[in-house]
């Protein structure tokens, strides 16, 4: 298991999104995530970011997207969302699944099992660069 405790600053996202996900390994292999990225890497964006925020009563909601610096950037008909600042847990792959962001999520899963990180289960941010890069943020208690 490969992660690192690290400090991210308020950071704004924008994007697409997609209501009542499933956070986990599989979450990302939908046919509706899968569609939604594929719009979203149409665009021409590199660093593919998903944010998962949660909503009281309703459960998750993804926004699959790209970082924000300023309100300009934000393409007409996306929403935008602020991940505040905070601790979060990073997982990088370490080869548990062929699959980069399913082997990030199985780590987050296992760690929080064993106790070694206590999830806020608030924002959560995965970041994709292609071909195989994943980074995961995962935010602590």
């Amino acid at each position: 298991m490969s992660f690192e405790i690290v400090k991210r600053e308020s950071t704004d996202f924008g994007g697409l999104t997609l209501p009542r996900i499933e956070l986990g390994p599989s979450a990302h292999a939908t046919d509706l995530m899968k569609f939604t990225r594929e719009r979203v890497q149409q665009r021409g964006v590199e660093e593919l970011t998903t944010v998962y925020v949660a909503v009281p009563d309703l459960g998750w909601t993804a926004v699959i997207g790209y970082r924000c610096i300023d309100l300009d950037h934000l393409d007409i008909g996306d929403v935008l969302v602020r991940v505040p600042s905070g601790y979060f847990a990073k997982f990088t792959p370490d080869g548990r699944s062929s699959d980069p962001i399913e082997d990030v999520w199985i780590q987050a899963e296992l760690a929080e099992k064993e106790g070694r990180i206590e999830r806020a289960y608030a924002e959560e941010i995965e970041v994709f660069r292609a071909p195989s890069s994943v980074e995961l943020f995962i935010s602590l208690s």
